[in-house]
C-alpha cells in the first residue's frame, strides 16, 4: 500500500476516521475509530503534509465520563457520529495526516476524506462541555 497524504487538511474540531494507535506509537490501530483534531500543522521534514494532534474517541461507556472527556451525541448534526461518542482529551497523539493513519469517513458525507463531521461549538451546551473537559484534564494533569 503506497501512503499518500490526504486533502483538503482538516482543521482543529473537525471529526475524523482514524487508525488510533493502541499500544505504541509506530503502528496503526486495527481498529478506525473518530477522533477529535485538536491542532494540525505542517509537516516540518515535508510542506506538502500535515500533522495533526487528535483526541482518542470511543462508543464504549459514553455514560461513565471521567476528568478530561467530552461526549457527543449521534443526534448532533454536525458530528457526523453514528453513535454517541466520548473523545479523551487526556489521550491525545500526533499523527501524519495521510493514508496509513486516516481512513475515509463510513458516512462519505465529505467523499472520500476521513472528515466526518465537525464539532458544532455555536452549540453552547457543546461549547460548554469542551471548556469543561479542557479545564478538568489540565486539572488532573493530563494535559
Amino acid at each position: 500500500m503506497t501512503v499518500r497524504p490526504w486533502a483538503p487538511e482538516p482543521r482543529a474540531g473537525d471529526i475524523v476516521q482514524c487508525r488510533f494507535p493502541k499500544e505504541k506509537l509506530g503502528a496503526p490501530g486495527a481498529k478506525d475509530r473518530p477522533a477529535l483534531v485538536i491542532e494540525v500543522e505542517t509537516d516540518p521534514l515535508d510542506q506538502s503534509r500535515s500533522i495533526v494532534r487528535v483526541a482518542y474517541g470511543t462508543s464504549q461507556d459514553v455514560e461513565q465520563r471521567y476528568a478530561g472527556e467530552l461526549t457527543v451525541r449521534a443526534t448532533d448534526p454536525k458530528a457526523g457520529l453514528d453513535r454517541d461518542t466520548k473523545f479523551d482529551l487526556g489521550n491525545c497523539v500526533r499523527l501524519p495526516f495521510d493514508t496509513e493513519w486516516f481512513a475515509p469517513s463510513p458516512n462519505r458525507r465529505y467523499g472520500e476524506h476521513p472528515k466526518r463531521g465537525v464539532l458544532d461549538l455555536g452549540n453552547l451546551q457543546v461549547k460548554r462541555a469542551l471548556q469543561a473537559a479542557v479545564l478538568e484534564a489540565r486539572k488532573a494533569g493530563r494535559l
